[in-house]
């Protein structure tokens, strides 16, 4: 057998190889006859019905679709259109055939039956540009969510694998299909600096804007974790006994320390208020991590659109001071500067703020008191961030949303020369900074 006969026989063999496997790879999915075509000696095959052709995706290079991502909402019994831009930037004529394609992975994909895309087909000339108007239409009894499609342009097999599919002239559609919320939630969350023992309360407002009774049951759910290779999920309970996290930590306190009260409907233009009454343990240290469904009977809100998140963590008093070694040169005055921070944190009536225990040993090891100066508050304010309309109640002045709160205190000394110790005990605060200036008298 000469050198030539052996090579083609090799590559015909090696190519019957690789489609066996790919059709024991198909499974029970309908697969038509491979086909081999040497041409220009690209190989091409299809496989379960799927094509891919170097010089189809060629091809498909060769045309702009503009945009490539639409976004629209749609109520259902709507329609709403838009215009794609199809450019044949080629040298040759192609003929656009616009149709939907089902991506796999994809989740709630929409009927073929919405879209409509007009003209049907068009030969563009090389260079030539057209538009294809696309209608969506949803039919009325769609449930409430978001859908997506694909519209390919070009008669193309997918580049890379079956697996991950790239479709080159293609537009990919999203339509959220919506209506509107009888029910107005207007605290989406509670995060908290807790201390031990101690009790707090806190409101959940919700308004009820529509013509109908609306009825609501909330429920605390507290986020349980598992051990690695166990499905991790969140359940619904009245009451859970804790259990870890990764690495073996628990949460701060159990299901039990939280009580939730409040109406069982919300009716047309009343607003309501859920209290939540949060009584941490004598004992408790870390966070809590959870969230209260508010189970909203209202069609109009989603699943994951009443879900209002917790998180609370329960502050450690330091047994020790932090201690700052600093070297005076020469005599003179010493500035010091704390300033301790706090980031949204939800109003309390019990919340304290915080504060320091500032004491400095001088180069004989004796302690020296130090003057506070100055303390100052500042923090960072927005107004009319939120897009809804506000509503007070007795605990919360939300047209003013706060994103942060420092205090600043300051403390003065004379010092000779030598090794200094600053002593800070922090109290109230998770955090702060220091700074220590020294003036020579001199």
């Amino acid at each position: 057998m000469n050198r030539l006969k052996f090579t083609i026989y090799g590559l015909i063999a090696m190519l019957l190889v690789c489609m066996a496997v790919a059709t024991a790879f198909a499974g029970n999915v309908a697969v038509s006859e491979p086909v081999v075509v040497i041409k220009d000696k690209v190989l091409s095959s299809t496989v379960g019905g799927m094509v891919s052709s170097i010089e189809t995706i060629t091809n498909a290079d060769k045309i702009i679709v503009d945009p490539s991502y639409y976004y629209m909402m749609l109520q259902p019994g709507t329609s709403g259109n838009f215009t794609v831009t199809v450019i044949n930037k080629g040298d040759t004529a192609i003929t656009v055939n616009p149709k939907m394609i089902v991506m796999p992975y994809t989740s709630s994909y929409m009927d073929e039956s919405w879209v409509t895309i007009t003209p049907s087909q068009k030969v563009l000339e090389a260079g030539e540009k057209t538009q294809f108007e696309v209608r969506v239409s949803v039919p009325e009894d769609t449930v409430i969510g978001n859908y997506a499609a694909t519209i390919t342009f070009m008669e193309n097999g997918p580049q890379d694998d079956i697996f991950y599919p790239l479709y080159p002239g293609s537009l990919q559609l999203n339509v959220d299909v919506w209506i509107p919320p009888q029910v107005q939630i207007l605290t989406t969350s509670i995060y908290d600096r807790v201390e031990a023992g101690k009790v707090y309360n806190y409101e959940i407002i919700l308004k009820n804007i529509g013509d109908s009774e609306i009825s609501i049951d909330p429920k605390l759910v507290e986020n349980r974790y598992y051990p690695m290779g166990i499905e991790i999920k969140s359940v619904t309970v009245d009451y859970v006994t804790p259990v870890p996290y990764y690495g073996e930590y628990g949460q701060a306190f159990g299901a039990d320390a939280i009580t939730i009260t409040g109406p069982s409907s919300i009716k047309p233009g009343e607003t309501a208020v859920v209290k939540v009454k949060l009584e941490v343990p004598a004992d408790a240290k870390g966070d809590f991590s959870g969230s209260i469904d508010l189970n909203i009977d209202d069609p109009g809100i989603r699943d994951y659109e009443q879900i209002v998140y917790l998180n609370f963590h329960v502050a450690v008093q330091p047994d020790e001071p932090y201690m700052v070694p600093f070297k005076v040169d020469d005599n003179g005055i010493v500035t010091i500067e704390l300033k301790s921070y706090m980031y949204n944190v939800y109003a309390s009536s019990t919340g304290a703020e915080p504060s320091f225990e500032v004491k400095l040993i001088d180069p004989q090891g004796k302690e020296v008191e130090a003057v506070r100066k100055s303390i100052k508050y500042s923090g960072s304010v927005t107004v009319g961030s939120i897009y809804y309309p506000v509503f007070k109640t007795s605990m919360n002045n939300s047209e003013y949303q706060s994103y942060s709160k420092e205090c600043t205190e300051t403390y003065t000394l004379q010092a000779s020369a030598g090794q200094w110790i600053l002593s800070v005990m922090p109290h109230n605060t998770e955090n702060f900074e220091y700074s220590i200036m020294i003036e020579s008298s001199q």
